[in-house]
């Protein structure tokens, strides 16, 4: 694969940055332009990094953050007859009713591409080689995009990384692109590296008995167990992390190692309680926490105060950190619950039935790796405006066998009148609530036909 250099920082692959530098062509010949982007960490901050970039070159918009992009959505946006219109992380699944808009339209997305167009402008990695599953999430690609625009858009880097953390595509190191636009960010000291747990919060009684991502059975969501199982380890629960020396950090991290290891988490997701943490030099923020901060901001309803705090507006985080306790204890009850049923299970899928649909995407992928069983990929289905919506997760172990959610999603819910897609490792669909059993058998079929590609 051939690379060029674009302004002089980031290399891409020659044929992509062509599509990079006609995107950047169209956009700069508009004097408006709509942007419609998801309501998930990695979709905000693809709009904070867009909008961004816009009022530095001058041009108006309007953006909305959608929970989803369904016949109706476009329907809804093309009758605004906009001479611009800009989808973030949607629209390469959705491609023959965005042909049928008027005016220009530019899709940057990182999900699987039903075809490229020669009505609709696409950008996205998966037609050039490049993994939109780890090497570009919607915020890396839209950062791709705006730094070409100019060299100051690098003062959206801190966001384009807090998007690829919330899509989770630095797990095992950043690659390829991101790992690009993370270097850039430090050598310009946007953000900062250093070392250590992948938990939130000071004080050690908190950082566990709070968190949801790694989820520690019988611990997260019960004060009175974590105090038992640090005194137990020799810690004083209302001591501070920062405080501690490293042999003790050290000797936490292998308690808290086994105790994972003890419920069944496979080596990847153990290995991720650890590692490189980035901080936002001008706010001094952990980008992981600004991530949790934007992701519970979507969750619970309220996409504009995450995109608001990404603009800049710090009266926002203490609404943003509202919603982060919001949704932190729907999140724990939600997964106590699951800690203490069972999913139902078919021969190659496992099934979980959250009953708030907006969390139902953390519920899926939380437990798949923390409370689950490891070998099936995990749905968790809900009722929402008379559909039945699916979430989908798998582990990487388990797409490198041969998994693919987007295509086993796609396949099961179109011909019964649903829509569906993704990525291998985590997908979602809506189908008619009367279809459920009908779906749930086409998923398991041809997940099983998936697994015996490479068994």
């Amino acid at each position: 694969m051939r690379w060029y250099i674009m302004n002089g920082s980031i290399a891409l692959p020659i044929e992509f940055s062509a599509r990079v530098r006609d995107a950047v062509k169209l956009l700069g010949k508009q004097s408006f332009v709509r942007v419609i982007s998801h309501y998930d960490a990695d979709g905000i901050t693809a709009a904070g990094v867009a909008i961004s970039s816009l009022k530095r070159a001058d041009i108006a918009f309007q953006t909305t953050i959608t929970k989803s992009l369904d016949r109706q959505a476009v329907e809804r946006i093309a009758q605004e007859n906009n001479d611009c219109t800009l989808f973030l992380d949607m629209g390469s699944g959705q491609i023959e009713g965005l042909e049928a808009m008027d005016g220009d339209v530019l899709v940057l997305d990182h999900h699987k591409p039903l075809r490229d167009s020669e009505k609709v402008m696409q950008v996205n990695p998966h037609f050039f080689g490049l993994d939109g599953m780890r090497d570009l999430s919607a915020s890396s690609l839209t950062f791709i995009v705006c730094e070409a625009m100019s060299e100051e858009n690098w003062a959206s880097a801190p966001l384009a990384i807090a998007g690829v953390i919330g899509d989770m595509q630095h797990l095992d190191g950043y690659s390829s692109l991101n790992s690009a636009i993370v270097e850039g960010a430090i050598e310009r000291g946007l953000v900062t590296k250093s070392n250590g747990l992948h938990l939130s919060g000071e004080k050690m009684l908190g950082m566990i008995a709070d968190s949801v991502d790694p989820y520690f059975r019988g611990l997260s969501g019960h004060e009175e167990e974590v105090q038992k199982f640090l005194a137990n380890g020799g810690f004083d629960a209302s001591s501070r992390y920062r405080d501690m020396e490293e042999m003790d950090r050290r000797r936490l991290l292998s308690l808290l190692t086994l105790r994972l290891l003890t419920q069944g988490c496979s080596y990847e997701t153990i290995r991720q309680i650890s590692g490189d943490l980035l901080t936002i030099s001008a706010n001094g923020l952990r980008i992981d926490d600004f991530t949790q901060l934007l992701n519970a901001c979507g969750r619970t309803d309220h996409p504009g105060v995450g995109l608001a705090f990404c603009l800049g507006d710090l009266n926002a985080l203490q609404e943003a950190t509202k919603y982060r306790g919001d949704y932190v204890r729907a999140l724990l009850a939600a997964l106590r619950n699951i800690e203490e049923s069972e999913a139902k299970k078919m021969d190659n899928i496992q099934i979980i039935h959250p009953t708030n649909p907006a969390l139902a995407g953390a519920i899926c992928g939380i437990s798949m790796q923390y409370l689950l069983d490891q070998d099936k990929p995990t749905l968790a289905l809900s009722k929402s405006e008379g559909t039945l919506r699916v979430s989908a997760r798998a582990t990487r172990s388990l797409v490198e066998m041969g998994i693919d959610l987007s295509e086993s999603l796609r396949l099961s819910s179109v011909p019964i009148g649903g829509s569906g897609g993704g990525h291998s490792v985590a997908a979602g669909a809506t189908i008619p609530l009367a279809r459920e059993e009908e779906f749930l058998r086409n998923v398991n079929e041809i997940t099983g036909r998936q697994l015996k590609k490479n068994p």
